[in-house]
């Protein structure tokens, strides 16, 4: 296998893990599951962006068709996680997912909206 293809199986493997990750938090929010089992997934998420982030071109590109997945909670960690490279992009998804009246994921969404409006979240 060249390094290109296994790049490729490794992206399709860490986006397969994301969206594994954000549906058990989604889980997690609305049975009232463990806080700490959530803390411990929200860094797994974070160590996947990050090695997304490490690879040849920014892989974390390979998030964008998770934009309109059907989960709101896949929809709001990939467009946070999209911001700095796709910032209208991701803006209207959350602006989707703020309007949607979908709570807890709505209030967090505008609440992005607002702190970028400030100034006072800047992407990474």
């Amino acid at each position: 296998m060249t390094s290109v293809q296994s790049d490729a199986v490794r992206v399709r493997s860490l986006i397969t893990r994301f969206v594994e990750v954000c549906l058990e938090q989604y889980e997690i929010v609305y049975s009232l599951g463990s806080t700490s089992r959530y803390n411990r997934l929200f860094a797994e998420m974070q160590r996947i962006k990050a090695e997304l982030q490490q690879m040849p071109g920014d892989q974390r590109r390979a998030l964008l068709p998770l934009l309109s997945h059907s989960n709101v909670q896949v929809q709001l960690r990939a467009a946070h996680s999209l911001l700095v490279l796709f910032p209208e992009a991701a803006r209207k998804c959350l602006e989707n997912i703020r309007d949607s009246g979908i709570e807890p994921q709505n209030g967090e969404a505008a609440t992005a909206i607002r702190r970028l409006d400030e100034g006072s979240y800047v992407p990474e």
